[in-house]
């Protein structure tokens, strides 16, 4: 899909929420540069365009899971809350990535690392850094920003503060599995959003 297919498609679901608030989160959104912001500065979806494309990925697999029987049980949740979850869940990275030059090796086509000499190819180019203005951490910002514009339900909360998981400090590994206990929709986000990382987004 081209960018402003997916920005057409994310726009939409979120309004089928009906949410309270659910326009300003939007306005917020446009005003950012969510819509063209990298989802990471050098692995999955590190191109223009790159979050909204993880978020939207994130989202199909996530639904995918209820389609299970295991999930289905084990989570009672809304497709509204579904939609929130999981195109809200990285919100942290509005105006979290910079760009500057940095020096890359160039690769020839033929796939070979060095030059007839033995040596690499050098160029100057422009790379996306962390340049994070806010730094609130990474679950708890996306939950903090969502909130500044719509009420979040216990449940969709937790999913968003926890879906990172054992990324997290190790001094947090008990709260994490409480949580996970409480809320195994924690979980099923982790793996949606792994899913998309991994398995549908490029290294770039």
């Amino acid at each position: 899909m081209t960018t402003n297919e997916n920005i057409e498609r994310f726009e939409r679901l979120l309004r089928s929420t009906n949410r309270d608030g659910i326009e300003n989160l939007i306005s917020f959104i446009q005003k950012s540069d969510f819509y063209t912001a990298p989802a990471s500065t050098r692995f999955h979806s590190c191109h223009e365009g790159g979050l909204l494309e993880h978020s939207l990925y994130v989202y199909d697999r996530f639904v995918a899971k209820f389609k299970d029987e295991l999930w289905a049980e084990k989570v009672n949740v809304s497709k509204d809350s579904l939609i929130i979850i999981a195109l809200l869940h990285d919100l942290c990275k509005c105006r979290f990535y910079g760009t500057e030059l940095k020096n890359k090796k160039v690769y020839s086509d033929m796939g070979k690392k060095s030059d007839s000499n033995g040596r690499y190819d050098w160029v100057t180019a422009p790379a996306y850094t962390v340049d994070d203005k806010f730094p609130m951490g990474h679950g708890e910002k996306s939950m903090y920003l969502a909130e500044r514009f719509i009420r979040l339900s216990k449940t969709e909360a937790m999913a968003i503060r926890w879906h990172m998981l054992w990324t997290e400090p190790k001094e947090l590994y008990n709260t994490i599995g409480n949580a996970i206990k409480l809320y195994p929709i924690i979980l099923a986000l982790h793996e949606a959003d792994m899913e998309a990382t991994y398995l549908l987004e490029k290294e770039e």
